[in-house]
């Protein structure tokens, strides 16, 4: 009973006390989401920019992406924030064509990492990085808000984008394996690889075909 008095008056009732609550772990979930990606970036900076400016524009950043982070404290507490998607055919076009350069780059990247023009430590921090905005695309398209005639399209190219985030991953163990011994045989590695590179673009056909006419 005091305990409910208690959470009554501080909260006006369990339902207020529950959506503070709601808040509170979106709120750390933001967060966490936000400062992995500049936390990978860093790790960015120190591989092709090895300098101090890198370092303060970084850190100029994380304030920033905090800061807004925090400003979802702040909305009130009734109010429903929601994304809302004004023109999904750019949207999707966009997403797909950041998904191809960042594959074009990782696949640059891993190829000299194969013939031994970068160390797989290397590697392994690019292919973070791209991994982290991988996350990062994810995570704008299965939030906000589009018209159920866009939601198939939308769905398609989210499992694209998981899938090229489970190729990222794969190529960090391809990596760990060339460290341990650069001769190694990476024959079958490969081979999986391409299968999901090979989902990727049928998934991303997928959504290009789910779209509405």
């Amino acid at each position: 009973m005091l305990a409910t008095l208690r959470i009554s008056t501080q909260f006006g009732t369990i339902s207020g006390f529950a959506k503070l609550l709601h808040k509170t772990q979106y709120f750390f979930k933001t967060i966490t989401q936000n400062c992995n990606c500049i936390i990978s970036s860093i790790f960015s900076y120190q591989i092709r920019l090895k300098s101090k400016k890198g370092f303060v524009i970084t850190a100029a950043v994380l304030a920033a992406i905090t800061a807004a982070s925090f400003s979802i404290w702040f909305i009130p507490q009734d109010t429903q924030t929601k994304i809302i998607i004004s023109n999904p055919k750019d949207e999707l076009d966009a997403l797909i064509d950041q998904q191809k350069t960042i594959a074009a780059s990782d696949k640059e990247e891993f190829e000299k990492m194969v013939s031994g023009q970068i160390t797989p430590d290397n590697y392994a921090m690019i292919a973070e990085v791209s991994s982290s905005q991988i996350r990062a695309m994810i995570i704008s398209i299965t939030e906000p808000n589009t018209s159920q005639e866009w939601l198939a399209s939308y769905s398609a190219l989210a499992e694209a984008l998981r899938a090229y985030n489970t190729y990222l991953r794969e190529t960090v163990v391809v990596a760990e394996k060339l460290k341990a011994d650069p001769a190694a045989d990476i024959s079958e590695e490969q081979t999986k690889l391409d299968q999901y590179l090979a989902q990727t673009q049928e998934s991303i056909s997928t959504s290009n075909s789910a779209r509405p006419a």
